[in-house]
């Protein structure tokens, strides 16, 4: 019988966030959602459940998502690593599991390089920071500073259609699971106000001509924390390669690929994913 999952509040750093959890036991994990069009229940609602049997889980939408205040400034990665910081220091008395999607992923990388001491494991999930360079890098940069990339959502929005193939050509493998009641929630948080500021705001930061402004790919083998790398097989936006690289970069990783997922393998697959997840945790917290 699963827990059931309870939505409260916080402040960190003057910032309101709204965060979902469930659960007990000696150990917390702390799943953090991806960028674009994204939240806490988009990315981990069917997740939660199967994890809280034996473990507290903690779900925040990250500033500028979901039910989290928006702000004012930028959404940098900085920004974002000191309010998953002030998350942890608030929930927890001692290090937790962080696992992260995408951006949550390229956050607890950048987690592990400045907060190590508030980490017991790392689990980055097709994580942004796998790379040195996006594909069609200088393409990027020039789409995401365009007014074609600012007036993208407003544009998407007329059009479910185009929701439904993004959802099966980029983050889908099974494009049978992709529902029209997935579609629908889609497209009611991209009609959100302000829904898109935050994930522009935070390419313009980060992705500059030459590179990223926060080089995670190449202080990968500073990592000394153990690490599971999870990773859909086919992931277009995260290229497998990377993760497989990085696998071989951190001292302390071990690496789980979900053959035939793309870039939302715990969407599209939860059992599997909680399982590869337990059993690794078992292991490694056994031998802890």
């Amino acid at each position: 019988m699963s827990n059931p999952i309870e939505k409260k509040h916080m402040c960190v750093n003057g910032v309101g966030i709204t965060y979902y959890c469930a659960g007990g036991g000696n150990d917390t994990i702390v799943l953090l959602h991806g960028a674009g069009v994204d939240s806490a229940l988009l990315s981990w609602a069917e997740v939660i459940p199967l994890l809280s049997n034996q473990y507290q889980v903690i779900a925040p939408d990250l500033p500028g998502y979901g039910a989290s205040d928006r702000i004012n400034g930028e959404y940098t990665f900085s920004f974002y690593t000191n309010i998953v910081k002030g998350i942890i220091e608030k929930i927890s008395s001692k290090p937790v599991i962080l696992t992260g999607l995408s951006l949550g992923g390229g956050i607890c990388l950048n987690m592990a390089l400045t907060y190590p001491e508030l980490i017991k494991v790392l689990v980055p999930v097709d994580a942004w920071g796998l790379f040195d360079k996006l594909p069609w890098h200088r393409l990027t940069h020039w789409f995401i500073r365009s007014k074609f990339n600012d007036n993208l959502y407003a544009w998407t929005n007329k059009y479910p259609s185009i929701i439904r193939f993004s959802l099966k050509y980029s983050l889908f493998g099974d494009k049978s699971k992709v529902s029209e009641d997935l579609v629908a929630k889609i497209h009611k948080t991209m009609l959100e106000p302000g829904t898109d500021r935050s994930f522009i705001s935070f390419q313009r930061s980060e992705i500059m001509s030459a590179g990223f402004t926060t080089d995670l790919f190449g202080r990968l083998e500073e990592i000394n924390l153990p690490t599971l790398l999870i990773h859909g097989s086919l992931d277009k936006a995260v290229p497998v390669k990377g993760a497989l690289l990085a696998s071989k970069r951190i001292p302390d990783c071990e690496i789980y690929l979900m053959e035939g997922c793309k870039h939302w393998p715990q969407k599209e697959r939860p059992e599997e994913f909680a399982n590869a997840l337990q059993l690794y945790l078992d292991r490694i917290l056994k031998q802890a």
